[in-house]
């Protein structure tokens, strides 16, 4: 009986399904991507955009197809007009604007970030040293309690063991303060992607970096705070603040600002140089503890991405698993983000005229790196002004050199050529620029 031979696929024919395979791959983890945080609201390049999240070299073609879109931002409320539409010119007028930004982005966005009605107790629960005695490392609890019971959270700090005066960063993580204080935290050096290597939202604290450039760092895992549920996000401290309208950004900020509390506790630390760090909705959160508490001296965000309205940006939709990220007041906006009276750039002014620096990555789209650039040369014009300080050049995102930062006295950007990372480069242009403009 003659043996029948089994007929091969063409080489082509191969190609075909290997291509079809990643392209399905491709979209369906993008999907799934904007399912997980915004719910089913983005138009195709968004749905494009958030591949980046896992962290692929995209090549420029592909970047630049995403990026393409509308760039004219309808509706994008004025920073120097006030709500009776009069213009803002003087410093006096501002801080009456700057008031007016604030409620809104209270009532529009993030919530009340509660000031009073709670006591605050700090209890050192361990102290030692790391390195031969050339760091000291700290954990204190953090107990915060009124009437309505009581919510912990554990501070973690390093700082240089033998120095009589040093500035700070504060930020919280993403991991929890143990994945930080592990051996492998410790950096013997920082090398290029080091940091980046550890994970989109790895804790990302290169200790010894910050210890041997004269600063210390403290951290906290946001989830102490308010847990990233938006069934359970009001369990730890929100539940104190019942009748208040609070989000889960509300509680990582005030974290934040209970960190600083007990940061001004520490005699050798130079309360003129405190920094907030962030990364991804962590970068959020530096921003709006930096808005709402005046003690922080310079703010930055990694890859916090752009404007709302942004047509890479996730439409306003209730059908997400975000929603305790935002105030029913936003959800308001449903159908009308044009109209919503807030956006990232309004952020940023709530700054000034302290200073502010962001950094932004080149291949991480799905944070839309064109409006994040975008929103920052709009925000510069409350530092230029009505501070009359200097601010970085009038220029566009393609015209930014990667990897090659812009200092002002105000405020400063760089783009680096990595995704969705906060990478030990952006770490050495933040301790570069505070030692330059804020803790000269």
């Amino acid at each position: 009986m003659k043996k029948t031979k089994s007929k091969r696929l063409p080489w082509w024919a191969k190609l075909l399904i290997v291509a079809l395979t990643v392209v399905i791959v491709f979209l369906g983890f993008s999907y799934g991507m904007i399912r997980y945080f915004v719910g089913d609201t983005l138009e195709f390049k968004g749905i494009l955009s958030m591949v980046s999240y896992g962290g692929f070299d995209l090549p420029e073609s592909f970047r630049n197809f995403v990026l393409d879109v509308d760039r004219s931002y309808p509706g994008l409320p004025q920073l120097l007009i006030n709500n009776e539409g009069q213009p803002v010119k003087t410093p006096e007028e501002y801080d009456a604007r700057r008031a007016e930004m604030l409620d809104l982005y209270e009532t529009c966005m993030y919530g009340v970030t509660p000031t009073e009605g709670f006591d605050t107790v700090f209890t050192l629960m361990e102290s030692g040293t790391l390195l031969d005695g050339k760091i000291r490392r700290q954990q204190v609890k953090i107990t915060v309690s009124n009437e309505n019971g009581s919510s912990d959270a554990m501070l973690l700090i390093y700082t240089p063991a033998e120095a009589e005066n040093y500035g700070m960063f504060i930020g919280l993580n993403f991991s929890g303060n143990t994945a930080v204080w592990n051996d492998d935290a410790i950096l013997p050096s920082v090398t290029q992607g080091e940091i980046g290597e550890r994970g989109s939202e790895s804790s990302s604290w290169p200790i010894e970096l910050l210890i041997d450039s004269g600063f210390g760092l403290a951290t906290m895992y946001y989830g102490d705070w308010a847990e990233d549920n938006q069934e359970t996000y009001r369990n730890q401290v929100l539940k104190l603040f019942p009748e208040e309208t609070c989000t889960a950004f509300s509680a990582w900020a005030f974290g934040i600002m209970r960190g600083i509390d007990y940061l001004e506790t520490i005699e050798q630390v130079d309360t003129d140089a405190i920094g907030t760090a962030g990364h991804s909705r962590l970068a959020r959160v530096s921003l709006w503890a930096g808005a709402c508490d005046p003690r922080i001296d310079l703010v930055t965000a990694s890859c916090g991405g752009g404007l709302v309205r942004s047509p890479l940006f996730a439409k306003i939709d209730t059908d997400g698993t975000s929603n305790h990220w935002f105030t029913p007041a936003y959800y308001a906006y449903e159908g009308r983000d044009e109209e919503l009276p807030v956006d990232i750039h309004m952020l940023y002014a709530l700054i000034a005229d302290r200073n502010l620096y962001i950094s932004i990555g080149q291949q991480d789209l799905a944070s839309d790196p064109k409006a994040t650039w975008d929103a920052l040369q709009e925000a510069k014009a409350v530092w230029r002004d009505i501070y009359h300080t200097e601010v970085i050049p009038d220029c566009t995102y393609e015209e930014a050199i990667p990897d090659q930062p812009v200092f002002s006295e105000g405020v400063a950007v760089h783009v680096h050529d990595e995704g969705h990372l906060l990478t030990a480069e952006d770490w050495q242009h933040y301790i570069n620029y505070m030692k330059m403009f804020v803790n000269p």
